[in-house]
């Protein structure tokens, strides 16, 4: 998350759910709803452990779509708590719905079956967020990685062991940085990586308008080509998909994302990649390109197996009863809300797992947000509901009205 939509983002919360937040009522069975950053918090680039110079696709290989799982024993998945390890809650403000088009490749005609579940092997049990899971060989490989990629020369590396994980009483490293002769390039022991360019940054040529706020998605798309065209080394994708998305911000400005996937030839693995495997780039407010992110959340992850899912109908009905997640802090306010739906996967280190959900944008309250409410825009919340059938869930999500 940039740091000024946070600020801009605390608006969002009324006082009164400040308030009703400290006076939680007694749980029923489990909490399904927490607090959390309004989107995703700055999840840093996650790239495969070990790949060759250049190369940094993720060595996990979906099945495409496996027909004869279901005649595979499969251990019932116990539902994560939502833990997003921040303030606010996960909101998108939008004049109209329709407004919202984050490129997500997933659609209801696809004939999609099965998904895969993996256990997380960076997630940090403690909620803080520690980058942990790779050994400092490992993050060294993958730095010096990275620097080929972009034909970086490295000057000077630091090792950073910040205390939080120790292993016989010895601080393990979480992160490495390193000055190049072009930028900085931060490594972090989840697979988290990030690109940092030398000074005020790349300069566009005059023809690009690369902005967050007054870019139109035309221009965006042009960008991404022209990013492109010069990173293509970095990317290593066979068939790179520019998407760019945003929401607007309390003061009724748009603010837009630029990434990169790789749009593979099936559409499972367009899927697993649209939601784990992508690089986003990042201006400045002069329109220079200062940082680039590249993630791909199943580096360090363990398949567990290919699980049914169910249809975006029955999630609906699920939705309806109660059975769902969500760091909003209203109660589903009925179907007539809901805005719109899409499946995704959570990604990150506060993910005990990596499953599949199907996420609906419901339209809340107006009171939940006066300020975008007196400019026209409209709050849509973000509700989670497990996408993997029911004889494989082992403790169904159900709402309790509580806030944590």
């Amino acid at each position: 998350m940039r740091g000024n939509d946070f600020l801009d983002k605390m608006e969002l919360i009324d006082p009164a759910f400040i308030e009703a937040a400290d006076n939680k009522p007694q749980k029923r069975k489990i909490s399904w709803v927490k607090w959390g950053v309004v989107v995703a918090c700055f999840c840093l680039v996650v790239t495969s452990a070990v790949v060759m110079p250049g190369m940094l696709n993720s060595p996990f290989s979906p099945d495409s779509n496996p027909e004869t799982s279901d005649t595979v024993k499969l251990t019932p998945i116990t539902i994560p708590e939502l833990n997003e390890g921040g303030f606010g809650f996960e909101g998108y403000m939008y004049y109209d719905i329709s407004e919202l088009n984050n490129g997500n490749p997933w659609n209801e005609s696809m004939n999609i079956r099965f998904l895969p579940v993996y256990k997380n092997g960076a997630y940090d049990e403690s909620g803080a967020g520690v980058p942990k899971g790779m050994s400092e060989a490992e993050m060294m490989e993958k730095l010096n990685n990275i620097a080929a990629s972009l034909n970086l020369e490295i000057l000077s590396t630091e090792v950073v062991a910040d205390g939080f994980i120790e292993i016989n009483g010895n601080s393990v490293a979480t992160n490495i940085h390193a000055k190049t002769n072009n930028g900085t390039i931060y490594v972090e022991a989840d697979g988290n990586a990030v690109y940092f360019l030398p000074g005020e940054g790349l300069v566009l040529p005059d023809s690009y308008n690369f902005t967050h706020s007054d870019t139109t998605n035309s221009e965006a798309k042009n960008i991404l080509s022209y990013f492109i065209g010069i990173y293509g080394n970095l990317l290593n994708f066979k068939n790179p998909k520019a998407v760019s998305s945003g929401s607007y911000n309390i003061h009724g400005e748009f603010m837009r994302d630029y990434m990169v996937y790789d749009a593979a030839d099936s559409d499972l693995k367009s899927i697993l990649n649209y939601n784990v495997h992508s690089v986003k780039f990042l201006p400045n407010t002069e329109g220079y390109l200062i940082a680039i992110e590249i993630r791909d959340c199943l580096s360090l992850a363990e398949k567990i197996g290919d699980y049914p899912i169910i249809s975006a109908a029955e999630a609906t009905e699920r939705l309806i009863s109660g059975d769902y997640l969500t760091s909003v802090p209203v109660e589903f306010p009925g179907a007539e809300y809901i805005g719109k739906f899409e499946l995704v996967y959570r990604a990150g280190r506060l993910e005990e797992m990596l499953l599949p959900y199907y996420r609906f944008y419901v339209q809340l309250p107006d009171k939940i947000n006066r300020s975008a409410e007196k400019k026209g825009l409209k709050t849509y919340g973000a509700y989670y509901v497990p996408a993997i059938a029911d004889e494989y869930i082992a403790d169904m999500p159900i709402y309790d009205g509580s806030f944590n």
